[in-house]
């Protein structure tokens, strides 16, 4: 149980302490000699109310911003409710409250603790009834009980008089007040310090993903060795990170929880057409036998978070292959739910995949979750596997296929808030890539493409392509500044406007003196469309574009990276991201 639910417990226990007391209290009503045990239940009974007050004052501070203000409604009205379970709340609890996680889980705790050592003394069972009444503690206009009778008042005196001493509680209301008071604290200097932490943390995690991307795709060009005669084009999906880092977090269990998705095609040996064929699967960090049995034996009886369990079948793999093949990579960088996991039993050594192509063949053939093999690359004397497990057929290239986004600009189902969750997406994603194999120097309309399945575009699923084998590249031309920045920016105005810069360029931009750099043209066209932008995006999508295109990136090492630069990320996630928010809420 996290600390969180525990938080929840102790917001809904107060009322119930409360309930508790108005009991007795309403009990000792027609006994003359308990008014001195009647003030001290009105002051214990205020003095909760007052700690159970601001502990929902508090919790509403953490949350705004976190969940919905229905969601942060709903918590505070039922505190055992399920919404306290929510991974994703809790994540983003744990980015807020950074480095003084567990000592907001402590005081909670001590708390919780607090708590029951009142609801002993009180004799409060565990349905919340008080023992010796007949009602339940919660209901306080019910009647009288046996507080009355004469057979039992003196039992009853003495009970009470001891029951309702203020030193027996004074101890717990202590703990109480003082874990209230450092909770609010917690909660105001974490509140504040929490965008120039997030942006960190994307840093950190971006530096973290591109590494292993890097990783992936020299593996995955390794694995390329089927004799096709054509080129092997390889996509990677741009899933925005949801996994929260925060500085007591390893960098090996953060790799250890990152996950991907590809999509393969090819060619069935015995096909007569040329029509190819889909299969989804997936990626993750290799680990070995001893390791993956207890991550597996442990789903069994865990609930779920941030791994995923699966079957580890042997697989054997040839390294002659006639067949060409597309890959699509999807990056899922946290807590990957699937509904149909599988854990087997007899778990076998896993094969490494030496041709992908000849792989797919019997992919297909497979159970779903099962692990058929491994993928690796080999890099300073260190060898890094990733193992490779099978998800879902998703069709022919008829009914799956991939559409480049400039082709998709003008489409008319392509809504506003369509758009705006493109942007934040690409941004996430050109910014996690940047460095990597995967994007080019310069990203532009072409280079990002749209799902499209059954003729209908996919604008969820967004991906970048590349082609293997791969040949050498030209040299971009060296430029005082980054232009990279400036072409997400560009990018972004193409897709909240619909149309292509070469489109929207004015015949003023187009006229300049002839010698310009293009970058300069393409930036003083850009400059001009900020005021549509603002009209047609909002002041937080023109935010994000104005802060690409002043941003003066320095060519520098991949360590100096701006998709490393904590200053840059939110300059322009952060804004896309609070417009997302308030569209959705």
């Amino acid at each position: 149980m996290s600390g969180f639910e525990v938080a929840g417990i102790v917001l809904g226990s107060i009322p119930i302490v409360v309930s508790a007391l108005q009991c007795y209290m309403n009990g000792l009503g027609t006994l003359q000699n308990f008014r001195s045990c009647k003030r001290i239940l009105k002051s214990l009974i205020l003095t909760l109310k007052t700690e159970h007050a601001n502990l929902q004052n508090i919790y509403e501070k953490l949350l705004t911003g976190i969940a919905p203000q229905t969601r942060i409604e709903e918590m505070i009205r039922d505190p055992f409710g399920h919404l306290w379970r929510e991974e994703e709340i809790f994540n983003k609890l744990r980015l807020r409250l950074w480095s003084s996680l567990q000592v907001f889980d402590d005081r909670v705790q001590d708390m919780r603790e607090a708590i029951e050592e009142m609801m002993e003394k009180l004799n409060i069972g565990t349905d919340g009834k008080v023992g010796g009444c007949d009602r339940c503690c919660a209901s306080t206009n019910s009647e009288q009980t046996d507080w009355t009778d004469s057979s039992s008042i003196k039992k009853q005196f003495r009970r009470a008089t001891f029951i309702l001493q203020k030193s027996n509680h004074e101890e717990a209301l202590t703990r109480i007040r003082d874990g209230v008071s450092a909770l609010q604290r917690l909660a105001v200097l974490n509140t504040d310090l929490e965008s120039q932490r997030k942006s960190r943390s994307q840093g950190r995690l971006n530096k973290l993903v591109n590494g292993m991307l890097s990783g992936i795709y020299h593996a995955l060009r390794s694995t390329m060795t089927c004799k096709c005669s054509d080129l092997h084009d390889v996509g990677l999906r741009l899933t925005p990170p949801s996994r929260t880092v925060i500085p007591e977090d390893d960098d090996e269990d953060i790799i250890k929880e990152l996950q991907f998705r590809l999509a393969v095609s090819y060619l069935m040996a015995s096909q007569a057409d040329t029509s190819k064929q889909w299969n989804e699967i997936l990626l993750k960090n290799g680990e070995d036998l001893k390791t993956s049995t207890v991550s597996f034996t442990a789903q069994k009886t865990a609930t779920l978070r941030k791994t995923v369990g699966f079957a580890v079948p042997s697989t054997t793999c040839s390294t002659n292959s006639q067949q060409s093949q597309t890959v699509v990579i999807e990056s899922a960088l946290s807590n990957l739910t699937l509904n149909t996991l599988r854990t087997m039993s007899d778990l076998t050594c896993s094969k490494q995949i030496s041709n992908l192509c000849e792989a797919m063949q019997t992919m297909g053939k497979k159970k779903q979750g099962e692990r058929c093999g491994h993928i690796q690359h080999c890099h300073m004397n260190q060898t890094q596997k990733y193992d490779v497990y099978t998800l879902e057929c998703l069709g022919s290239c008829d009914e799956w296929s991939l559409v480049p986004l400039k082709q998709v600009l003008q489409d008319p189902a392509l809504l506003y808030g369509d758009k705006l969750r493109l942007a934040w997406m690409i941004a996430c994603g050109v910014l996690q890539m940047q460095g990597t194999p995967w994007v080019a120097d310069i990203p532009r309309s072409e280079d990002i493409f749209i799902a499209q399945k059954g003729g209908v575009h996919q604008f969820q699923h967004v991906f970048v392509l590349r082609h293997f084998p791969e040949y050498p590249r030209v040299n971009a031309s060296v430029s005082p500044t980054n232009p990279f920045m400036l072409y997400l920016g560009i990018l972004l105005i193409e897709l909240i406007l619909g149309q292509s810069i070469a489109t929207l360029d004015s015949p003023q931009t187009q006229t300049l003196e002839p010698g310009l750099p293009r970058h300069i043209l393409d930036y003083e066209a850009a400059n001009k469309l900020l005021g549509r932008v603002m009209m047609i995006g909002g002041s937080g999508y023109y935010n994000a574009v104005e802060r690409c295109l002043r941003s003066d990136m320095q060519i520098g090492t991949s360590g100096n990276s701006c998709c490393f630069q904590g200053d840059v990320i939110s300059g322009v996630l952060d804004p896309l991201e609070q417009d997302l928010r308030r569209l959705v809420a």
